[in-house]
């Protein structure tokens, strides 16, 4: 039986309780990630970092495309089905599905070498798309795989797992800096530690005499499984797609160096790690409230998420901003500073990115209505990021992603909150807010005038950066520190 592998669990429970161990993990495995992107700024030129970039963008985008909405179906699936068998057949169905979806994306990335390369003039991808090809099947069974584990109680095993992976994707990295200095060694090495994760999950599974085999395949499930994730994919692939464009309009407008400097200025910043390992608990107790018609408790789960988003991420998202400057500098390379201004309007998306959720209207499955607003977002953007980028440069597209965010999550909060019997303005505690911004504010602007000063008797950027923004997370947490143990609380008294 599969849950065998349930053995071993921890005895400590409570919704804030995973949500801490689950954010450790992932604060360790995020500074990993900005150690990587360090090295690979700092080893490669412009160029270089550029193609990896590019790389990067198409293995996102076809993941984005071949994933349809399978990863949410394994979950549902495997949930809903009550014998083992029925289980096993929607599972290897499902899985069938993507081992034929990925091996037709690969096959029509690499015949279709020649446009992308033109499409991004630059030669040097000539030399990894074989490579990337195959990246996109791999890194979708990864995530579908999991889910089988989250699924029955393994959480703690997936967070463990994630941690050496990235000191793996660590390794990967020092050995292209120091030993190859050669991008294409990167791409070689992910895949093989790609290959290397999916059979140690299949194995896993076969020792739990759970079986996902193409045998299994099941035709006649195929019209319930693809009626439940196709919309569910069209929402995946324009919320990606909306976060990319951007990078896509900077490529066909300019060239590899730019992207290079647009794709790190740009880089989404950990700042939700708090936010995201608490979402991924309370996905499931939201679904419950629902499912029950519980909507007071849903109400109040879903208002104690957004309070500890704002004050979580606001307070630490925004001393970055007082510190933009020595941060780029710290986090990338000298050669990146052409990017500032865009840096600092990503550091604004990051700061309400945590509202962008669709936590209640997945849970009332309202996939089509999420496809709907994702489309219209997409849409919008691209528009939006073409104008902007012809009136400003490299900064207009940031801003519009900062627009297009911003008008994304009022739409999610509205259609949300409208579902479990409120509106946005009974989602939020605005006078706490109003007060935690003025806080913000003037905590900031106190912390900018003691960076200034330390200027004229201290040249390091990085002690400088240590003492203004230490100085700053201390005044703020102190000032809060009510509040966000008021939210840990409420949280982890929800079952």
């Amino acid at each position: 039986m599969l849950n065998r592998i349930n053995n071993g669990i921890g005895r400590f429970n409570g919704a804030a309780t995973d949500s801490i161990l689950l954010t450790f993990v992932r604060v360790i495995t995020a500074v990993l990630g900005l150690l990587v992107t360090k090295l690979l700024s700092i080893h490669f030129s412009l160029h270089e970092y550029g193609t990896y970039s590019q790389a990067m963008l198409i293995v996102t985008t076809a993941t984005s495309i071949s994933i349809m909405g399978l990863t949410n179906a394994v979950n549902y699936f495997y949930n809903a089905a009550a014998r083992e068998e029925d289980k096993e057949r929607f599972v290897s169905t499902i899985f069938s599905i993507q081992y034929f979806v990925g091996i037709l994306c690969a096959i029509i990335i690499i015949a279709i070498q020649i446009p992308i390369i033109t499409y991004f003039k630059n030669d040097d991808l000539k030399n990894i798309l074989f490579l990337v090809a195959w990246l996109p099947l791999l890194q979708n069974l990864i995530p579908m795989l999991q889910v089988l584990f989250v699924s029955i109680g393994r959480a703690k095993l997936i967070a463990g797992r994630n941690f050496v992976i990235s000191v793996a994707r660590l390794c990967i990295v020092l050995i292209a800096c120091y030993v190859t200095k050669s991008i294409r060694t990167i791409f070689i090495i992910l895949l093989l530690l790609d290959i290397a994760q999916v059979a140690y999950f299949m194995w896993a599974f076969s020792r739990s005499n759970f079986k996902i085999s193409v045998k299994q395949f099941d035709k006649s499930l195929l019209k319930p499984v693809l009626s439940f994730s196709i919309p569910m994919a069209v929402y995946v692939l324009t919320n990606e797609l909306a976060r990319d464009i951007d990078k896509y309009v900077i490529s066909f407008f300019s060239d590899t160096s730019t992207l290079a400097i647009y794709t790190n200025a740009a880089k989404l910043l950990p700042f939700d790690l708090i936010t995201q390992s608490f979402i991924t608990v309370l996905v499931p107790i939201v679904t419950r409230q629902i499912a029950s018609k519980d909507y007071d408790k849903a109400q109040t789960t879903f208002r104690a998420y957004l309070r500890l988003g704002y004050v979580a991420t606001w307070i630490v998202a925004f001393g970055v901003v007082v510190n933009a400057k020595e941060a780029m500098l710290f986090l990338y390379d000298p050669k990146y500073l052409p990017g500032l201004s865009v840096f600092i309007v990503y550091l604004f998306v990051d700061m309400i990115k945590f509202a962008n959720t669709s936590l209640i209207l997945t849970a009332k499955g309202k996939s089509k209505t999420l496809m709907i607003c994702s489309l219209s977002a997409l849409g919008a953007n691209f528009i939006l990021n073409i104008i902007l980028f012809k009136l400003f440069g490299i900064l207009g597209p940031a801003i519009a992603t900062l627009i297009i965010t911003l008008g994304l999550v009022l739409v999610l909060l509205g259609l949300g909150g409208k579902e479990i019997g409120t509106g946005t303005k009974n989602l939020f505690d605005w006078k706490e807010m109003a007060i935690v911004i003025v806080e913000l504010i003037i905590v900031g602007a106190g912390c900018y005038a003691f960076k200034v000063g330390l200027y004229s008797v201290i040249q390091s950027t990085v002690l400088i950066l240590i003492l203004t923004y230490g100085m700053y997370i201390t005044i703020m947490l102190l000032l809060n520190k009510r509040r966000i143990m008021d939210c840990f609380r409420t949280i982890n008294r929800m079952k």
